[in-house]
This record gives C-alpha cells, sequence and structure tokens, in this order.
C-alpha cells in the first residue's frame, strides 16, 4: 500500500492543502514546517493555498510502498540538537527528515544528516529588502529501517550569527505488523428490554498482537459508537418493529473484526414466562441435585430463583443446582421459577423428593392390554407404576426387544406396522433418575388387509427438541392442508370425556411450540407441523381443539441475518445458506433440501440490514434468478439418525414437474369450484438482461392479498428495449397492475377411492384440468370446454369426514401474462 509524504515549507502561512492528507506535525516559524501523509489513491497532483502570494514555498515530496502503517513522529524548533526516536519496526521501514530555515545576512549553512540518512537536495530563495534574506529547506530519508531508530544531533550548522532558530520534523511509516483483526464478539446476548429499549451484552473478543482496543456498536448497521465495556443500551425504538444490534471488535493497530449480530424485537411484556419443569438429576444421602428446561417466555428468561421448602437459596442463570447438607431421608420440596427480561416472575415448578440415594425401580405396569389393532397399527393401554421416592416419569413402548418410544402417558400405538402380522409389543417404566422396571410383553396381531384400500391415518406427536416421541393420540375431526410456499395448517379435537386421553397425556403431547405433530398414511410421513394453539376448550363438549403450523412456514418466522455484500452463489448453494443462518442448529435436524441444483449462473445477493425478510421470501428472490425454481416441504424420514425430517424440495419453475394426475369433470372429480378473483397474481417478477451479460430483477407483491391468505401465485415477465433499474421498475408495476384483473383458482373435490394417492403429488406440479359442463360446455368436435394445464398450488385432507376420507386439490395458473 503506497503513500505519499509531505514536508510543506511555507514563508506565509497555509489555508489549506487538497487531498485528504493527515498532517502529523506543524511548528510554527518566520519558515515553519509542516509534515503530513496519506494514502495514495492515485494522486497527480496536490495544491496548497497560501494566506497571501508569495512565493517563498518549498514542498518536499516522497512516494513510500508498502507503508500504510505510521510509527511516529517529531518536531522542534532549535539552533543546537534535534532528537528523534522510534522502536520496534518490523523490515522495511522508512525514516524522512525535513528541514526549514530563515536566514538574514551571509549563508554559509549546511545540513549535517545522522548515520544512515541520505540526503535528498536543497532549496533556497533569496531576497533583498534592505537586507539579505533567504528562506532555506532540504531533506534526507533513511530506508529499509528495522528494529528502531535513533538520533541526537544539530541538522543545520553555519547559520549567521542572530539567525533565528531552524525548525525540523521527522517520521517513520512502514507495513503494518499487525494485519489480523480480533476475534468476532462472541455469545451477543439480550440482557434487558423496555418497549422502547434493549440492552446487549457480550464476550470478549481476542487479539494475537496489539490487544483489544475496544468494540464498535451499530444499530440497523448505523453506527452508534465505540466502547470499552462490553455491553451496550440501545434507546428510542419502536415496541414490536424489530432492529438488528451488530458489534465488532477492534485493536491498537486499526484491525477490526467481523460483526457479531443480534436481530431483536422490544415488546411490552408484561406475561410471566412458563413455569419451569423441574426434574431430579442425581440423589444422595444428605444431597439432592434438580435441573430444569428453559421455559417459553415472551422475551427471554434472564435468570432462575431456586428454592428448598419455600426459602430462597440461590439466583442464577445456568439451570441445574445441587442442595447439600440436607438431612438423610428427609422429604424436601425444592423448587425453581424464571425471571424474564422486563422483571416477570414465572409461578414455581416444585418437586418434593427425600434426600437419599435411589436405585429402586418403579413397579411394573399392570393390566397392559391390547385395546385397539388396525391393519398397520396396534394400541396398549396399562395401569400406573409407582415408585417410592422422585416418581414415575414415563413407560417404555417396546416393539420386541426395541424400545421404540419414551412416552408419559399410559396408553401408545405402535404405527407403520404389516396387516396380518403378530408382534409381540411390551411396556416398561422409568422413574427420573433412570432406574427402570421389569418389562411385561404380550402377543397382538394385526388386521388382515383384505380391501385394497390405502392404508389408514396415524397421529404422532414428538417433542420439538429432543425429537422423541411423546404420545399417539387418535385425533378426531383432523383436516389439515398442505401449500406451496408452506402456510398449510392441522385443526383437530381432543375428546377429553374419552377414557383413552388423561389430562398428563394431553399435557405431554399439547405444550405450545413444543410439540411436532407428525401425519402417517400408512408408513408414509405426509405431514408435519408444530402445535401452536392447544387451548381452545369447550367445557360442554369436553373437546379440546388444537392447531398446528407447517413446517416450512415455522422456518418462515425466522429472520436471515445481515452478512454484508456476498458475492455470486448458486442456487444449491444459496439454499444452502439461507437455512444455515434462518434457523438453529437444533431446528436444522428437522429440515435438509433436494433437487437444488445448480444451474451454473450465479444468483447475486447482498443482504443489507433493511431487509431482514423471511426465509421463504428471500428464497423468492433466488427462485427468481435464472433457473429460479419454487419451493414446498415434504416429508420425509431420517434413516440415519431413525427420526421424522422434512425436505425443502425444489421444483423448476421453467418445467414444473408432470404429475400425472388428471382432474376430469364429470369423472375422477365429484364437484369442482372456480373462484374468480380479481389480482391472483399475488406476486409479479421482471427480469432485464443487459448488455453486458447482467440481470436485473424487480418484483411486486400484493401484500394486501397475501395477508388475506391467498395462495402465492406467481407471474414472470422479461422485458427488451429497456436501459435502467427504475424502467425495470416501472414496467414490473404495469405487469402487475394488469394482472389485477379477473383470476381463476379451481378446486377440486375428488370422488372418494382407494386409489387417490394425494401424497405421491408433487406441489407447483403440472395437473391436466379436463371440465365439461354448462359453464364449459362440449366444442363442436366433441372435445371437452375445458382442458389445459394447471399448477398445484394446495392440497386440503379431511381423513374422518361423514363421507370418509376427502381431498380438495386447488389449482392456479403459473404465468398470467400483462394485458
Amino acid at each position: 500500500m503506497n503513500r505519499i509524504v509531505l514536508f510543506v515549507n511555507s514563508y506565509a502561512s497555509v489555508n489549506s492543502i487538497s487531498g485528504g492528507f493527515t498532517e502529523h506535525e506543524w511548528t510554527r516559524h518566520t519558515f515553519g514546517i509542516r509534515m503530513l501523509s496519506k494514502i495514495s489513491t492515485g494522486d497527480s497532483s496536490v495544491t496548497v493555498n497560501l494566506s497571501d502570494s508569495s512565493d517563498r514555498i518549498s514542498i518536499w515530496m516522497y512516494e513510500l510502498s508498502d507503508a500504510d502503517h505510521f510509527y511516529g513522529s517529531d518536531t522542534g524548533l532549535t539552533s543546537s540538537s534535534a532528537f528523534y526516536s522510534a522502536s520496534d519496526l518490523p523490515d522495511g521501514c522508512v525514516s524522512l527528515i525535513g528541514v526549514a530555515a530563515y536566514v538574514q545576512g551571509n549563508d554559509n549553512s549546511s545540513a549535517a544528516w545522522p548515520s544512515g540518512y541520505t540526503h535528498k537536495g536543497y532549496v533556497f530563495r533569496d531576497w533583498n529588502d534592505g537586507a539579505v534574506k533567504r528562506v532555506y529547506s532540504t531533506s534526507a530519508v533513511d530506508e529499509f529501517v528495522s528494529g528502531s531508530v535513533s538520533w541526537s544531533q544539530k541538522l543545520i550548522t553555519g547559520l549567521p550569527s542572530g539567525t533565528p532558530n531552524y525548525a525540523w520534523a521527522a517520521g517513520t511509516w512502514g507495513p503494518n505488523p499487525d494485519s489480523t483483526p480480533p476475534s468476532v464478539p462472541a455469545n451477543l446476548r439480550l440482557t434487558g428490554m423496555t418497549p422502547t429499549s434493549v440492552t446487549v451484552a457480550w464476550d470478549a473478543s481476542t487479539d494475537d498482537s496489539s490487544g483489544v482496543a475496544g468494540y464498535t456498536t451499530y444499530i440497523n448497521s448505523t453506527e452508534k459508537g465505540s466502547t470499552s465495556s462490553r455491553t451496550a443500551t440501545f434507546s428510542g425504538l419502536t415496541p414490536d418493529v424489530s432492529v438488528t444490534i451488530q458489534v465488532d471488535a477492534y485493536d491498537y493497530n486499526g484491525n477490526r473484526s467481523e460483526k457479531a449480530e443480534l436481530v431483536v424485537t422490544p415488546i411490552n411484556d408484561t406475561t410471566p414466562p412458563v413455569p419451569p419443569v423441574v426434574k431430579v438429576t442425581a440423589l444422595a444421602a444428605g444431597k439432592i441435585t434438580i435441573g430444569w428446561d428453559t421455559p417459553y417466555d415472551q422475551s427471554a428468561v434472564v435468570s432462575y430463583g431456586v428454592y428448598l421448602n419455600g426459602t430462597k437459596k440461590a439466583d442464577q442463570t445456568g439451570r441445574t443446582y445441587t442442595f447439600s447438607g440436607l438431612t438423610a431421608g428427609a422429604v424436601y420440596t425444592v423448587a425453581v421459577d424464571a425471571l424474564d427480561l422486563l422483571g416477570n416472575r414465572s409461578a414455581k415448578g416444585s418437586r418434593t423428593v427425600k434426600a437419599q440415594a435411589d436405585t429402586s425401580p418403579p413397579t411394573v405396569p399392570g393390566a397392559v392390554t391390547v385395546v385397539a389393532t388396525s391393519k398397520t397399527a396396534i394400541t396398549l393401554t396399562w395401569n400406573p407404576s409407582t415408585d417410592d421416592n422422585v416418581g414415575v416419569t414415563g413407560y417404555g413402548a417396546y416393539l420386541g426387544g426395541l424400545r421404540v418410544a419414551e412416552v408419559p402417558s399410559r396408553v401408545y400405538t405402535f404405527t407403520g406396522l404389516t396387516p396380518g402380522v403378530t408382534y409381540s409389543v411390551g411396556v416398561d417404566s422409568t422413574d427420573e433418575l433412570g432406574n427402570r422396571s421389569a418389562r411385561t410383553m404380550l402377543q397382538a396381531t394385526t388386521l388382515q388387509d383384505l380391501s385394497g384400500a390405502a392404508p389408514p391415518y396415524e397421529y404422532v406427536l414428538y417433542d420439538w427438541d429432543s425429537h422423541l416421541p411423546l404420545d399417539s393420540l387418535p385425533l378426531q375431526n383432523v383436516s389439515f392442508e398442505i401449500t406451496l410456499g408452506g402456510t398449510g395448517m392441522l385443526s383437530a379435537d381432543i375428546p377429553l370425556y374419552d377414557a383413552a386421553y388423561t389430562i398428563g397425556r394431553v399435557a405431554a403431547a399439547t405444550r405450545p411450540e413444543r410439540t411436532m405433530i407428525l401425519v402417517y398414511r400408512g408408513e408414509q410421513l405426509v405431514w408435519g407441523g408444530r402445535v401452536v394453539d392447544p387451548q381452545d376448550y369447550d367445557s360442554e363438549t369436553g373437546v379440546l381443539k388444537i392447531s398446528a403450523e407447517e413446517c416450512i412456514a415455522i422456518y418462515g418466522h425466522r429472520y436471515v441475518a445481515f452478512t454484508g455484500p456476498r458475492a455470486g452463489t448458486m442456487a444449491d448453494t444459496e439454499m444452502t445458506w439461507l437455512l444455515e443462518h434462518a434457523s438453529s442448529a437444533a431446528d436444522r435436524r428437522w429440515l435438509t433440501y433436494e433437487g437444488v441444483a445448480s444451474t451454473g449462473t450465479p444468483v447475486d445477493r447482498e443482504y443489507r440490514s433493511e431487509d431482514f425478510s423471511t426465509i421463504l421470501d428471500k428464497a423468492g428472490e433466488v427462485a427468481a434468478a435464472p433457473g429460479g425454481f419454487d419451493w414446498w416441504v415434504k416429508p420425509g424420514w431420517d434413516a440415519v439418525n431413525d427420526r421424522p425430517r422434512f425436505i425443502l424440495r425444489r421444483i423448476n419453475r421453467d418445467e414444473p414437474p408432470d404429475t400425472g394426475l388428471t382432474l376430469e369433470y364429470p369423472g375422477s372429480v365429484r364437484r369442482f369450484r372456480r373462484s374468480t378473483r380479481r389480482g391472483l397474481a399475488t406476486r409479479t417478477w421482471g427480469q432485464l438482461r443487459i448488455p453486458d451479460g447482467g440481470v436485473l430483477l424487480s418484483s411486486v407483491t400484493r401484500t394486501d392479498l397475501m395477508a388475506e391468505g391467498w395462495p402465492l401465485i406467481e407471474q414472470a415477465e422479461t422485458f427488451d428495449g429497456l436501459t435502467s433499474q427504475a424502467a425495470l421498475d416501472a414496467e414490473t408495476k404495469r405487469a402487475s397492475d394488469a394482472s389485477g384483473g379477473a383470476k381463476q383458482l379451481f378446486e377440486f373435490d375428488l370422488a372418494i377411492t382407494p386409489d387417490v394417492r394425494w401424497w405421491q403429488w408433487e406441489l407447483g406440479g403440472k395437473a391436466r384440468v379436463v371440465v365439461t359442463d354448462h359453464l364449459y360446455p362440449a366444442l363442436p368436435d366433441g372435445s371437452p370446454g375445458l382442458d389445459r394445464e394447471m399448477k398445484i398450488v394446495s392440497l386440503k385432507v379431511q381423513p374422518d369426514s361423514d363421507e370418509g376420507e376427502l381431498v380438495t386439490v386447488t389449482t392456479g395458473e403459473h404465468t398470467v401474462a400483462a394485458d
């Protein structure tokens, strides 16, 4: 990195110097000296403006290579010795000296340079306004300095008696010995919140050379200041509006780390956290160790209170605690509550336990009974076990010698079995410390499949964090929808008056935001989502209604982190990046992708702080690039880890797959509805290829329609003859307005037959629609009134309607030409 160094010596005062130079030294004198420098940016000249038109000025200019670091300087005014030193210099430094003098009378002066310095010349200017006067300047350079430079001597000799002192300046520049930035501030976290402010903290960064000098904070990429502490408060925020907090570290050599980032939303949180679920993790004589989960809260839990027999023993951030010094064998009540950012404190989660070692298992489950069998499932029930201390925490369900599930309730359904096969099934019990009872096993045979019909439905619930099965509930009045873009929902009833539904079983299987419900069709996993609202209860009917949100919509609620400008990437690596930045490591165990093949055409993206759109919006931008795609989530099974998985499935937009499905009325369709709506195209894309080979993109999104729950129907337009992004934006807007005319969605109710295997159809794929009726009468040649390909945008399934299984297929236009 080249640097320009200037010595500006002038008789008149200097008003300005062009070009963004930094002034290192300035000594006032009749003929003063200034020393300045700047990193070269291709400069070809420098302009110095004086306070008058005197030509008594000299400028020495040096260009130094590999000199991005300034190691120090000094200056002075003397008639005798000058002194200068610099140390800790790497190889390749350059040291410069400049001298300026004002002489009256005869000038017999000469320069005496320190050892190693090379004289680079001198200049002078004489004039006479009644006395001989001269202004004189000179300079020298010492190249290839390392280690240190130090000198102390008289630089100018032979000046006439009575001549004012000479002015001097010296400095040293060279390569930066430290080009490594500090580590990124770790564990950036929310530590305080009000409706209009947030407080964050972070762990210390480290630096391998000069040390960390401080931290700079940002909000929405705007710098807010620097600090030596590791906490910052941002005020004046808008309630319920997300902001992005960033922090980087810098060292004493000016190196700056990458930014740590946190997206937060200030809210008026008046709701306490959910009470912690306390578990006993170890017992000994006079000692009890407990642990607890991270309870749900609207903002964030910041600490926990730990209690013994109602007396607080600790306030802490960790989620484990050991009570010691207790009376061996005595019974104690241990409890934990949670405190959130806004000071709301939860109710206590508590346990009663003896302070003694516990190696005794619970009793064996009693009255194990097969209460139901189907072609692919066997349901067991049993009486509760008991335990002499910490209590029974669950039951293990066994298929043969394999424990296939741990459940908290006293009923379990083995699914995915083969019709007409005898299985060995059983159950044992376990307490909180892992002591396990003996196992009770019995034989049960699935029903023969004599109908040739499609396999039945099963519903299994999993814990979101542990990915372990909780239970299988034979739900009633189930309906669910799978949509392109992932906004489908499931609703179902749990009839609590049924003896099979114990309160503990329902509570374990319907924890809001913590329970995943999976729908099976025989052995095929066909739908999955997270329970979001198990609160709608009717005491008259005894029915608890639950709803769940489709898996991809859950990811759609997460935000993509800001990383700054990024180079062009391929569609497959872009989707990988989106998944990594839009989900936590635990969440990614649920989600993978397939079919996102690289197109060979880079997808240029720059994520800005003001974006922070959801992953689905970002995937939409990627999809709009050449070779773009639509997406949906296809449930699948992770055979390696033996657990469910959801596959982000790519569908080529230019050539969507042919599902092979024909929707014919009359025929396979028993009823259809055509919805005439305005502005069915909820998003319009414009694309313009520019002469240099690049691609400009523009989009218009009808957020009003999408907010009303309209499906994501997109149109893509390619424009020629435009010359700018503004022109493309205008044309895309025109196309969007033109698409606001009457458009159509078709909903087809399928005739109920064993052959309707809807789970094999691909959302986004092509289906042939054939209709002949009064609205679309047959053509003169006898062909159907309507016969064209449409795109499948959603599937609605009602497994247990009064008529049996009902399937509704919704189709729409993929591309609508601008009128």
